[in-house]
């Protein structure tokens, strides 16, 4: 059988969700399921399609990661693994559950009050009532869905990765779609498949390709940042493709600045930035303002970051090793807005492509 599996990597601003509604638009006569893991993702997700095609058709169906292994994977088979009750819903926790209960004692590994399933081990469950029931769960779904779409790839984790190649093992066409440097979120916590979590994954899909079981595509153009925007993001991921900026226009004021904290008041009344933190912990007083989480998938024109100590010490010294126990985050800062990035930030900053803004020239 030629398996037609891929993997689509795409740089922040590249037009994910677009590609992925006009895709599966195109697709009229297969039955086609969309995934993602955040429910906010999956209401872009249908915002896009409706916005494009004015409803969501009969053909395609769009489900969030857990509802769709509790649905199609969990209740359907659950006898196959644990007759005592219906299970009714997800346990999410942000720990490893069950550390010290082993894996014999069904009720007590898998569930909460023997009805609630831990999101660490709802692949496993799904993994392991499949292999009892000789491989029922993957062939109802064959049955189901000519195609499905798995949106925001980097956000899995754990036994996912198992579900993952089983999908790509059967005759369904799995699209995973993701940008793998903004791995700011997962659905768990478990320390298997620990590796290949977060940015890591790209690995997995490399061992995958050259086993021949997917194609690896780069969607490398922004429609967002401009270049001097799209440098700074890429060069916390240098081993990545570089991005190719698709935004051409000038506004002057374009690019990244260092602004001094005393000319905050001034440059905000004249250009009207997002504000942006790493967390509450930095602290300015304005209500407009967002952690940088929280600020995923938004656009702005132009953002004023103001920066934590990482921060800091990365534009003191220019060396990216500050950032990197939370890359993806400053990442996702780096790449929401369109023209500018200013920083607050009074010292010298030894960062390439970074200028010091004369409020003056306002």
């Amino acid at each position: 059988m030629q398996l037609n599996n891929k993997v689509i990597i795409s740089a922040a601003g590249s037009g994910k969700t677009t590609f992925i509604a006009n895709d599966s638009l195109s697709k009229k006569n297969e039955k086609i399921l969309i995934l993602t893991y955040t429910i906010d993702n999956l209401n872009e997700i249908k915002k896009k399609i409706i916005k494009i095609h004015g409803v969501i058709p009969n053909n395609v169906k769009i489900q969030s990661w857990f509802s769709f292994l509790l649905s199609e994977g969990v209740r359907p088979y659950q006898n196959y693994l644990y007759e005592k009750k219906r299970i009714k819903t997800i346990f999410f926790t942000n720990k490893t559950s069950t550390r010290f209960v082993k894996k014999e004692n069904v009720e007590k590994y898998y569930f909460k009050h023997g009805e609630e399933i831990y999101t660490d081990k709802i692949s496993l469950f799904v993994k392991e009532c499949n292999e009892k029931a000789n491989g029922a769960v993957i062939n109802r779904l064959e049955l189901m869905y000519d195609r499905i779409y798995i949106d925001e790839v980097q956000d899995l984790a754990g036994y996912d990765f198992d579900i993952l190649k089983l999908l790509f093992k059967s005759r369904i066409n799995i699209r995973l779609v993701g940008d793998l440097r903004q791995a700011t979120y997962s659905t768990n916590n478990s320390c298997k498949n620990k590796k290949y979590k977060g940015s890591n994954i790209y690995d997995l899909f490399i061992k995958w390709k050259n086993n021949n079981m997917c194609t690896i595509y780069h969607k490398n153009e922004c429609f967002r940042s401009n270049q001097i925007i799209c440098d700074l993001a890429d060069s916390l991921y240098p081993e990545m493709e570089k991005t190719i900026s698709k935004n051409y226009k000038i506004t002057g004021h374009d690019g990244v600045f260092i602004i001094n904290k005393k000319d905050a008041d001034k440059y905000i009344k004249k250009f009207n930035p997002q504000l942006l933190r790493f967390d509450r912990r930095s602290k300015f007083n304005s209500e407009n303002i967002l952690n940088f989480g929280a600020s995923k998938g938004l656009t702005f024109e132009r953002v004023l970051i103001i920066p934590n100590g990482p921060m800091k010490k990365f534009l003191k010294t220019g060396d990216y090793s500050n950032l990197e126990a939370s890359k993806a985050k400053y990442y996702v800062a780096f790449t929401r807005a369109r023209y500018s990035i200013g920083i607050l930030y009074d010292e010298v900053c030894r960062v390439q492509g970074i200028n010091r803004f004369n409020v003056n020239d306002i």
